[in-house]
């Protein structure tokens, strides 16, 4: 994203990275089998790949690749049955508000196993004194399991799998998050796209195309969705138009989705990390983390009491209002020119 870098891979488990000046900076095999995806985190600090044999590597890439990357940061062996054929990372990233240091991205990733995963990477910046401890990293590499999954985290970096979607009625090839991550667009070989909220709801299905769904595209401010298929058209859908009141996304939408779509400088703690869009009843929950009072209602109500962030098991649901920042939404809400939304 910051465009000091490059990286291309092939069938071999290679990628190359070359320099804005077309140079090739490193060659290096990571994977066994064939590298079907790649993505940087949005700050340019995360590469993935991930290979035919569903397996995913994480590495820091702080420095523009200028350090040699002999292994990755953190792995995840057999995330999709059969293989990895898309990823993307949210463009919110949130610090753990138990040592405001510890960052955490959100990725999603799918594959042949009809699956999307939501994954949560926890990682510890090169600029912050790595000695000091993360309750989301352990202090020496380990391995821990989700579901089928093997995860191999090091002492900078740790990940955790805190959802299983059951997308498609075949392999999903294509996921993209929107510009605020409020939505997660995914396509697949049975023809159709699917639209999806941050809790994992599929709000909308589009079925124009004849053929396989190959890949998509969305542009920055979630109106036009771009979608290219075997039946060889390129679709545009003009999601004011086509989604209905059913899906909640109107041609009228409503004001925080508006102001979640076109203000590039809301504060970070004003959204909700389950839904990416400004709380209106902020609400405190045992892992430290302030969220939508309706959105993590909702998430507790539909399996364990686990933090939709880290994946731990709570003691408890119990909510407490977090009186100080709804104060604070308020009063930057007032701010704002509303009429320049209408």
């Amino acid at each position: 994203p910051n465009g000091a870098s490059i990286v291309s891979s092939d069938d071999n488990g290679y990628i190359c990275v070359w320099g804005p000046d077309k140079s090739l900076k490193r060659h290096m095999k990571i994977h066994d089998e064939a590298i079907h995806t790649m993505a940087f985190s949005s700050d340019s600090s995360i590469l993935l790949t991930a290979c035919t044999l569903g397996n995913i590597r994480f590495y820091a890439v702080e420095d523009d690749f200028e350090a040699e990357i002999s292994k990755p940061d953190c792995s995840i062996d057999a995330a999709h049955d059969m293989g990895v054929l898309s990823a993307d990372f949210c463009k919110v990233v949130h610090t753990d508000p138990a040592d405001n240091f510890s960052i955490i991205y959100t990725v999603a990733t799918c594959g042949t196993d009809h699956f999307i995963k939501i994954w949560r990477l926890f990682y510890i910046p090169a600029n912050v004194d790595r000695s000091r401890k993360s309750r989301l990293i352990p202090t020496t590499p380990q391995e821990h399991f989700a579901g089928q999954s093997t995860i191999y985290s090091t002492a900078v970096m740790n990940a955790s799998c805190v959802q299983t979607i059951v997308a498609h009625g075949s392999s999903v090839t294509c996921v993209r998050f929107n510009s605020t991550g409020t939505l997660l667009i995914s396509c697949s070989l049975d023809k159709t796209i699917k639209i999806w909220n941050q809790q994992g709801t599929c709000i909308k299905t589009l079925s124009e195309h004849s053929r396989y769904v190959n890949c998509l595209a969305i542009n920055s401010d979630s109106t036009v969705i771009a979608s290219g298929s075997n039946d060889r058209s390129v679709i545009i859908w003009d999601l004011t138009n086509n989604l209905t009141i059913d899906s909640h996304i109107t041609g009228i939408r409503s004001l925080l989705f508006k102001l979640a779509s076109k203000t590039t400088d809301i504060p970070l703690e004003f959204i909700c990390p389950i839904t990416h869009e400004i709380m209106r009843e902020p609400v405190y929950a045992e892992d430290g983390f302030t969220y939508e009072r309706t959105a993590i209602e909702e998430w507790f109500s539909r399996e364990k009491i686990v933090s939709p962030m880290t994946n731990v098991e709570l003691s408890t649901d119990e909510l407490v209002e977090n009186g100080k920042l709804k104060q604070k939404i308020d009063e930057y809400i007032k701010t704002l020119d509303l009429d320049s939304f209408e």
